[in-house]
């Protein structure tokens, strides 16, 4: 081993461009990560809310199959929400076999504003999910919609309140947030899965930020009956299973009708007996439906900014291959590196904290890399499975 400068112009070359794209890299990565603490922090400062008393009346409509478990657990905590205006809870039972119909009639006796609307089980050829969707906002009661899910936990008393007021003039949509519970999920899996879902959230949510929205997550989505009902429905995508909320928004929603609702009191909480197992199903319908949404420049920008960063580790891999024995070009590799992770693992960990995910610290530089081979092994499923995401009437 030995310390020299002197290198092949050719491996300065490679040393300088490892550095130029580090530089670009933590650049593009932290910038979106302030901008969205910025979004959270000051966002409450800046903008304008409905009074309590303004507050619109709201149905909330939740799509339960077989989930008797988790309608048990959270279904009361819909139900005592503190809102000041007319609300009531439909729970769109998805012909479940399970104690799902016994359990909402036994909680019906307690809560006169708990109301069930069944899916007929006999219905094929059509989105389970949209269907249900569909029938739970033709049984509804009031102008405003928000749906959610019978596994999501409600962790505030103020979720609704949270939601509903940003229902001013000229608002049609409010996108709320909604992560998974990894409570039972476990080693390099569990790392992998935060950090997917972080990154997507962070497409998604800085997308809406910058005027630019094109999904939401059904967990915790609201919008006026009218606006559905001037789209007609799910129409445009009702040959496909699924997207009654990242297709459904993109088509209705912009700039100017829409809100992205980030108090923390807003957050939802999504739980999976089997989390891997969802997450996987879960994962390639995002694949599927990202296709059909209208603004795609977060996922161009991800796949540039990725195809950067490899860029930059083959460059070191290069020159420290062909120059191993010299301490010079080890240290300023190290050093290449250092830079770049330290600043990324920091902005990954702020993140997940301003998310309430799974905090990720040291595994970050991994997933960064191991996230668009797994992406592209799904992508590569979903060209042999493409059929199963739409319905029979194909």
């Amino acid at each position: 081993m030995f310390f020299s400068f002197e290198l092949h112009y050719i491996f300065w070359c490679l040393l300088g461009l490892a550095l130029f794209l580090s530089v670009v890299w933590v650049v593009w990565y932290n910038h979106r990560s302030m901008k969205l603490l910025k979004f959270i922090k000051y966002n409450e400062r800046t903008r304008r809310y409905l009074y309590p008393e303004d507050l619109p009346s709201v149905s909330i409509v939740v799509f339960a199959n077989d989930d008797e478990k988790w309608l048990n657990k959270f279904l009361p905590s819909l139900m005592r929400q503190k809102y000041p205006s007319p609300f009531e809870v439909i729970v769109v039972d998805d012909a479940s076999v399970d104690g799902t119909k016994d359990l909402i009639g036994e909680m019906m006796v307690y809560f006169d504003h708990l109301r069930v609307v069944t899916v007929p089980d006999q219905t094929r050829s059509l989105s389970r999910k949209k269907l249900a969707v569909m029938l739970g906002i033709k049984a509804s009661q009031h102008d405003v919609i928000l749906t959610t899910n019978a596994n999501c936990q409600i962790h505030s008393e103020l979720w609704l309140m949270a939601m509903m007021r940003n229902f001013g003039p000229g608002i049609d949509i409010v996108l709320g947030f909604s992560h998974f519970s990894h409570d039972n999920d476990k080693g390099l899996g569990k790392s992998y899965r935060t950090f997917d879902e972080m990154t997507v959230a962070m497409q998604w949510l800085l997308s809406a930020i910058d005027g630019k929205p094109y999904r939401g997550t059904s967990d915790s989505l609201a919008y006026r009956k009218e606006v559905f009902f001037n789209n007609k429905g799910f129409s445009k995508s009702l040959e496909m299973k699924w997207g009654d909320d990242d297709i459904f928004v993109s088509e209705i929603a912009n700039s100017k009708n829409t809100r992205l609702e980030l108090l923390p009191a807003s957050y939802v909480t999504a739980h999976f007996d089997d989390l891997p197992h969802a997450f996987s199903i879960l994962k390639s319908r995002r694949i599927f439906t990202s296709k059909h949404v209208k603004f795609k420049s977060q996922f161009i920008t991800q796949g540039l900014m990725s195809l950067l960063y490899y860029l930059r580790v083959a460059a070191i891999v290069v020159a420290i291959t062909f120059n191993y024995t010299n301490l010079m070009v080890i240290a300023a590799a190290a050093l290449i590196l250092l830079l770049t992770w330290l600043p990324t693992m920091l902005a990954t960990f702020r993140n997940c904290y301003l998310l309430r995910l799974p905090l990720l610290l040291f595994s970050t530089p991994v997933m960064i890399l191991l996230r668009p081979i797994i992406n592209s092994c799904y992508w590569i499923k979903g060209l042999f499975t493409r059929k199963n995401n739409y319905t029979t009437i194909l």
